[in-house]
C-alpha cells in the first residue's frame, strides 16, 4: 500500500477472525471507558481536570464508533474517524501538559492541532526515542485523506472494474490495533494526570493482558 504510513499490515489479531478481533477490541474499549465513566464522582480541582474528562468521553465515543462501524462492514466512515479520534487524544495531552496559551486556545475553540509538535511533546513526556513525533509527521496526509475523501478513500472504493469497497482484512485489523493502542495511552495518561492510582493500575493490567494475548497468539502461515 503506497498511500501513507498510517496503515501497514500487522500481526495484531491474526489468530482471531476479523469479527472476533473487532468484538474483543470493543469489549476492552468499554472496560477502559468505564474506569472513569461508571457513575464516578469526580473532584474537579482545575479547569484542566474538567476538560480532561470531556476529552476522555470524546476519545472513547469516537473509538467505540469506529469499532461499531467496523462490525457492520462500514469501513470508509470507520477510517474517516481515525483522524478526529487521534486528534482528540493529542488535544487531551495538551489539556494536561500544554502551555497556558495552548490550553486557552482549546477552551476558546481557536486551536488548530499541531500533530507533529504534540507528538514530540508526548515523546519527551514518556522519555522515549522519537516515536509519536515522526509517526504523525509521516501520516498526517494519510489521516487527512481518509477523513476528507482523498485518494486514500477513493482507491479503496474499486476492485478491478467494479465500484465496491476493497479494504483488506489486514488494513482493518491494523486500524483496530492502532486505535486500541491510542485508547490505552489515553487511559494511562489521563488516569495518572487526574490522580486515580487504582484506575491507572487497572488500565495497566488491561494493557498487559492485551499484549500477552497478542504475544500468545500463533502466527497464521
Amino acid at each position: 500500500m503506497a498511500t501513507g504510513n498510517v496503515l501497514k499490515p500487522s500481526a495484531v489479531g491474526t489468530a482471531l477472525n476479523l469479527r472476533d478481533s473487532i468484538i474483543q477490541a470493543s469489549g476492552l474499549s468499554e472496560r477502559l471507558q468505564l474506569l472513569l465513566s461508571n457513575d464516578t464522582q469526580h473532584v474537579i480541582k482545575t479547569d484542566r481536570d474538567g476538560f480532561c474528562l470531556i476529552h476522555w468521553s470524546l476519545i472513547f465515543e469516537h473509538h467505540q464508533g469506529i469499532l461499531l462501524l467496523l462490525r457492520h462492514g462500514l469501513y470508509a466512515p470507520a477510517f474517516a474517524l481515525l483522524r478526529p479520534f487521534e486528534e482528540a487524544f493529542l488535544r487531551s495531552f495538551l489539556v494536561m501538559y500544554g502551555t497556558v496559551g495552548q490550553f486557552a486556545a482549546i477552551k476558546d475553540g481557536t486551536y488548530s492541532t499541531e500533530f507533529e509538535v504534540i507528538g514530540k511533546l508526548i515523546d519527551e513526556k514518556l522519555g522515549v526515542h522519537p516515536v509519536f513525533g515522526p509517526n504523525f509527521k509521516n501520516k498526517i496526509k494519510t489521516l487527512h485523506g481518509f477523513t476528507h475523501g482523498g485518494k486514500e478513500q477513493l482507491v479503496r472504493q474499486t476492485s478491478g472494474l467494479d465500484i465496491v469497497s476493497s479494504f483488506t482484512d489486514d488494513e482493518v485489523r491494523t486500524l483496530v490495533g492502532e486505535t486500541m493502542l491510542f485508547a490505552f495511552f489515553a487511559a494511562l495518561l489521563i488516569t495518572q494526570f487526574l490522580g486515580y492510582p487504582r484506575e491507572h493500575q487497572s488500565a495497566t493490567a488491561l494493557l498487559n493482558e492485551y499484549v500477552q494475548e497478542i504475544v500468545a497468539q500463533p502466527k497464521q502461515p
